[in-house]
């Protein structure tokens, strides 16, 4: 049996994809803060390390023995180079001892599709100029830096667009807004933004993982058939509340408001057929009124 340490399993992105690791057959270890945090993960028969990111002793026997690595941390602490780091000098020290006897380790590091600059209606790809906002530039040399860790890990880079479903995600002040009546977004979002269900990244690691030896190296886009707009998503929200939600405005306040103006229309045809998978998922607007109902039931 294959098997596959996820690290940052008890977060959003990270707790689907042990799910999903978990459903393709795979022995699934979990990486998470706290045994309170990792009670949940038994239930979907994943097995709890309780660590720390930024201390890979906490979690480095585990890296001795699985065949998968998944990193979906998305770390937001204080020095989120330094914990990235950390855990590229652990993997690093188990790919040398593994070379012993010419073993190979697969990893998957995630940035995002925030990874681009504002590529307006003209699209990008994974091919595309890469111009991250300052506060994410330094994930753009620790891309290049993962994928070469050492010869004997298959790295694989994702930058997934905008993640919904199941608790909601970024997307959740939008739900919020159906409870208060009103949703506070910065100034002038007109945008387009690319999208994609939890449930349908979390199949894309476990395809991307089941052929990493083919596709070592590869930096994949993640994102549904079509881009959504602001505008698009209000409206929908406003048509499943039944009522006026207010919009209220305000100037953008941190690099994350920053990104969410910019419009990145994304392809991702070229990661579609590399790995053999495709969304299946409804987009946002289309499934909102289901979508909403998860969200609140997670609450």
């Amino acid at each position: 049996m294959s098997s596959a340490l996820i690290l940052g399993a008890n977060g959003f992105i990270g707790k689907e994809t042990a799910r999903a690791f978990a459903r393709f057959g795979y022995r699934v270890y979990g990486l998470v803060r706290s045994e309170e945090k990792g009670a949940g993960l038994a239930l979907d028969e994943i097995t709890p390390v309780v660590g720390d990111l930024s201390h890979p002793s906490t979690y480095q026997e585990y890296l001795d023995k699985v065949d998968v690595v998944v990193d979906a941390s998305l770390l937001q602490t204080a020095d989120p180079v330094k914990h990235t780091y950390n855990m590229f000098d652990a993997i690093k020290q188990a790919a040398s001892r593994r070379a012993v006897n010419s073993g190979s380790l697969s990893f998957i590091y995630t940035t995002g599709i925030w990874m681009y600059p504002d590529v307006g209606y003209e699209g990008a790809s994974q091919d595309s100029v890469v111009a991250p906002l300052p506060t994410f530039k330094w994930r753009q040399q620790a891309e290049q830096d993962a994928i070469k860790l050492a010869p004997n890990v298959r790295t694989i880079v994702v930058r997934p667009g905008l993640v919904y479903g199941r608790s909601g995600g970024a997307l959740g002040r939008f739900f919020a807004g159906i409870e208060t009546g009103f949703i506070s977004l910065p100034r002038n979002l007109q945008n387009a933004l690319p999208t994609i269900h939890i449930d349908d990244l979390a199949e894309f690691y476990v395809k991307a993982a089941e052929r990493s030896p083919q596709v070592k190296g590869v930096t994949f886009t993640v994102a549904n058939y079509a881009s959504e707009s602001f505008p698009e998503i209000i409206r929908a929200i406003r048509r499943i509340a039944g009522r006026e939600i207010v919009i209220d405005e305000y100037e953008p306040q941190n690099p994350y408001d920053e990104a969410m103006l910019l419009t990145q229309i994304i392809d991702s045809r070229f990661s579609r057929n590399l790995v053999d998978w495709q969304p299946r998922k409804r987009t946002l607007v289309e499934g909102i009124s289901d979508y909403y109902k998860a969200w609140k039931a997670y609450q």
